[in-house]
């Protein structure tokens, strides 16, 4: 049986200095600018036996209610940590994608390996962009414009 998730967006900001991107290590987040490719990949990684439970799609208007809901969360203190510890273009193209009626894709990828093997995956949809939290670090993929 699969394990359920604590997705590191959801978590709450109260009494927390950490901002989500700090706590999401092995997880990799995908953009999509058309939903429904999101769902389309969503599906086809269920279908290609990822586990539901290891996957979050959300829609546009989820992530602005998140973003917004952690926005009143946060403390003074938090919030400058959070403005010190973001990669300011990620947090825009993430923010952009959202408003503009995009979706995020999370797979829970705990090894470079499982994220290298979910990559192959989503090589057939048109996903916008690709982002690891691994232990190693942030990797970042940005398809190329056709």
């Amino acid at each position: 049986m699969t394990e359920s998730h604590d997705w590191p967006f959801e978590q709450s900001a109260e009494g927390s200095l950490r901002p989500w991107y700090l706590t999401a290590t092995g997880y990799l987040v995908v953009l999509f600018s058309d939903p429904g490719e999101a769902e389309r990949a969503r599906r086809g990684l269920v279908d290609g036996k990822v586990a539901d439970q290891d996957l979050r799609l959300y829609s546009s208007e989820e992530i602005l209610a998140i973003v917004a809901r952690l926005q009143k969360e946060r403390s003074i203190v938090a919030r400058a940590v959070a403005a010190l510890a973001a990669d300011a273009s990620a947090r825009q193209r993430f923010m952009d994608n959202a408003q503009t009626g995009g979706a995020a894709l999370w797979l829970v990828a705990p090894t470079r390996d499982r994220a290298d093997q979910l990559v192959s995956v989503l090589a057939d949809y048109g996903y916008s962009s690709l982002r690891y939290y691994g232990e190693d670090g942030v990797a970042d993929l940005q398809r190329d414009a056709d």
